[in-house]
């Protein structure tokens, strides 16, 4: 489908959000479906960021290597979100995981679980991770 449509249409939408909902609640990852658009890297970037900011979707399909980058870099964590997922591990690992306050608002177990998935989801789309961050949450085994 182009994009035209995909984000626009009332009914697509709400498909996709159940989509998306359904894949979460079955503990699978909802992947977004393809744009044919695929030398208009603009808009791949703007229905990857679309898929994944407003829908919920954690992966996108690409149909040419032209899309690869921008669907890559649309999925990726920004350095806010990944400076604060960190200070909140953090401060949870000191914790030993109990609750936190972390800028007014708790934290707890729940969004652990959600800042960790922000630091694995940085790692693996390239973002560079302080040593900190490395060092507590993605040491490897000594040889």
């Amino acid at each position: 489908m182009s994009l035209a449509g995909q984000f626009s249409h009332p009914l697509v939408l709400r498909a996709k959000l159940e989509i998306s909902a359904a894949c979460h609640a079955a503990g699978k990852l909802p992947s977004h479906c393809v744009v044919t658009e695929y030398s208009d890297t603009q808009a791949i970037a703007q229905a990857a960021t679309r898929a994944s900011r407003e829908l919920g979707y954690a992966r996108m399909w690409s149909i040419h290597p032209n899309q690869i980058r921008p669907i890559v870099e649309a999925f990726a964590p920004v350095p806010a979100e990944i400076e604060a997922a960190l200070d909140i591990l953090l401060a949870a690992q000191a914790a030993d995981w109990a609750p936190i306050a972390h800028r007014g608002l708790l934290q707890d177990r729940a969004s652990y679980r959600y800042h960790w998935h922000v630091l694995e989801r940085a790692a693996r789309t390239g973002r560079s991770l302080p040593d900190t961050a490395r060092s507590a949450f993605f040491a490897t085994a000594a040889v």
